[in-house]
């Protein structure tokens, strides 16, 4: 985690990790918007709404003329 500054992330990843050890079950510990978000990712992965880390970091080089 060297380099993350915002507090809100910082926080909201504190209370997962509180909740992990509070709780037998993680899904007990985030919000519906987060369950959501999570199916969503799954479906993607099943529809192959995927890339390689190569293919991201290509766009991202192009994108940047990096």
């Amino acid at each position: 985690m060297v380099g993350l500054n915002d507090e809100t992330i910082i926080s909201k990843l504190k209370e997962i990790k509180s909740n992990l050890s509070n709780t037998s079950d993680w899904n007990e510990g985030i919000s519906d918007t987060e369950k959501l978000l999570i199916e969503a990712g799954f479906k993607d992965i099943e529809a192959g709404n995927t890339k390689t880390h190569n293919q991201v970091m290509e766009e991202i080089k192009a994108a940047y003329d990096i």
